[in-house]
């Protein structure tokens, strides 16, 4: 026994989840955080960045936003105004199961770590906030009170993306699609075809 009452065993690193995301590594004590955790659907894909792609990619987003966002499009137009372009978000790094995105502007330091879980059966997206100014703050007010509520959509909207590229660019990979519906038919897999 140690002095903390423990065995002298070795102490074991933190599990993977919220408290060890690359998103709170450079935003230790975020203004605004959140950790939405959704499950992958089957989809057996690996890579956190090909899952950041697809979360955060045009397709993903629902129908919607995107009207919404073409609403406001044709408004600023209306004003002769220039809208923002399109943002893409890519990951800047992978480290392990997880990847990071970093979105900073001059009003605010954003991180987001997009993590498969262990197991492969949850996929967690971390968001960590830090204003920089005053306008920052008043700028992300709005988002901070959908921000969680969004990103859980898009999260799980993710394996349907996924899916749809596989059998869009692959056809030999519509075999996860096909065997669930092979399943749901009593027809069996289709190895011997």
């Amino acid at each position: 026994m140690t002095a903390d009452g423990l065995s002298g065993d070795p102490v074991a690193s933190p599990a993977a989840g919220a408290a060890g995301s690359l998103a709170l590594r450079d935003i230790p004590i975020p203004d605004y955080c959140d950790v939405v955790i959704v499950p992958t659907a089957g989809v057996d894909e690996q890579d956190p960045r090909v899952w950041a792609d697809a979360i955060f990619s045009h397709e993903n987003t629902p129908l919607t936003s995107r009207g919404l966002r073409a609403l406001r499009d044709e408004a600023i137009r209306l004003f002769d105004m220039v809208p923002p372009p399109e943002k893409e978000f890519v990951a800047d790094e992978v480290l392990g199961s997880e990847a990071l995105i970093i979105d900073d502007d001059d009003k605010l330091t954003v991180r987001i770590g997009v993590a498969l879980l262990p197991g492969g059966e949850l996929l967690q997206v971390t968001t960590a906030v830090k204003y920089r100014s005053v306008r920052g703050r008043l700028a992300f007010a709005p988002r901070r009170l959908m921000h969680a509520a969004a990103v859980n959509t898009l999260a799980r909207r993710a394996p349907t993306t996924l899916r749809r590229r596989a059998l869009a660019g692959n056809p030999g990979a519509a075999s996860l699609t096909g065997q669930v519906s092979r399943k749901a038919l009593g027809r069996g897999s289709s190895a011997g075809r």
